[in-house]
């Protein structure tokens, strides 16, 4: 019940190359070639990029509630928050170490971006795209154990237009 036996013009060059097909040591060989081909060739990687993986994986710490905080490089003027959004909120959070720097920081938002002023230095301005709009009024900030939190309470966008799409023909 062969299928290719009833190929009848290759019937020999089928038999042939079916006999040669199931010895399993050149099959056995192939596959041990295959495997230690790809395995030195990803174990060179990894040796390779080293010292990029160790620094990926073991300096950033990573919180019990999943956030990834990036240790303090060279360039400390930097302003790296963490952003995130609830069902009816969204958060702010980043690390001030020196609170007397709170008197020159200003904090503006638009429904989509949030704007910060005045720190780390006076001259520093960051802006970041928020993951969903925000209501005009009603923002709260905290600061507790060298984080100033900004919770921003989401707005709901009811206004939808219909898009036409053009007959294909």
């Amino acid at each position: 019940m062969f299928p290719f036996k009833s190929l009848f013009p290759f019937n020999d060059i089928m038999q042939q190359l079916m006999k040669q097909s199931t010895e399993s040591s050149s099959i056995e060989k192939f596959v041990q070639e295959s495997i230690s081909k790809s395995m030195s060739t990803s174990l060179d990687y990894f040796q390779n990029n080293a010292s990029v993986l160790n620094r990926a994986f073991h300096e950033n710490q990573v919180s019990e509630d999943g956030e990834i905080t990036i240790p303090d490089q060279a360039n400390s003027s930097e302003l790296t928050p963490s952003i995130f959004d609830s069902l009816d909120h969204v958060y702010v959070k980043f690390r001030i170490k020196d609170s007397s720097k709170l008197s020159n920081l200003k904090i503006f938002h638009t429904s989509n971006q949030i704007i910060i002023e005045g720190y780390p230095n006076e001259e520093s301005y960051h802006v970041f795209a928020l993951p969903e709009i925000v209501k005009k009024k009603g923002a709260i900030t905290t600061f507790k154990d060298e984080y100033l939190q900004i919770k921003l309470p989401k707005a709901t966008d009811m206004q939808y237009t219909q898009i036409d799409v053009p007959p294909i023909e």
